[in-house]
């Protein structure tokens, strides 16, 4: 998992999968029952998107989004070409926060289904996150390119040369 701004993560919507970490604990959504956060550990306490978002206010909480299983379509409507990339609608969105996970050869040999996050997550603004897709999609032709609304979130799949599997998400967010 990975530090980030509190304040980037206010207003985005959570999926189940998603991890927070605050002071040793880690909460995952969908753990028990969807839409509801709970530790491995405690059998009996759940708490609401509410209460998770006091909890990524304080300064030591990490957050990890779900991510999509390689061997699954990606989640949400297809955008493969420039022109639906350019007929998105992100409102009320007014930033991302991209994470990006890769899947070698040996992590799949080993079990690994959904890959590794990179530490470092990077901010961007709407037009970086229009034209980081734009990217994509012109250098690596068969890139799969997703936008799942009721998550507010945009998935970008595609190989490389070494046989990595990079699967980039962007959390919608506000300020």
């Amino acid at each position: 998992m990975t530090t980030i701004s509190h304040a980037s993560l206010v207003a985005m919507r959570f999926a189940d999968g998603d991890v927070v970490g605050s002071s040793g604990t880690k909460w995952r959504r969908g753990l028990r029952r969807a839409g509801q956060w709970a530790t491995v550990d405690d059998q009996h306490t759940s708490r609401s998107d509410h209460e998770i978002r006091a909890v990524l206010t304080s300064a030591d909480t990490t957050y990890a989004p779900a991510l999509p299983n390689v061997y699954q379509p990606l989640p949400g409507t297809s955008c493969a070409t420039r022109e639906a990339l350019d007929a998105l609608v992100f409102r009320p969105a007014t930033g991302a926060v991209l994470y990006t996970a890769s899947l070698n050869r040996t992590q799949s040999f080993l079990g690994n289904d959904h890959g590794v996050l990179r530490r470092n997550p990077t901010l961007l603004n709407l037009a970086s996150v229009r034209a980081s897709l734009q990217g994509t999609l012109a250098r690596h032709q068969r890139a799969s390119i997703t936008y799942h609304r009721a998550t507010g979130r945009l998935f970008a799949r595609y190989a490389v040369a070494d046989a990595a599997l990079h699967t980039h998400v962007y959390v919608l967010t506000a300020s």
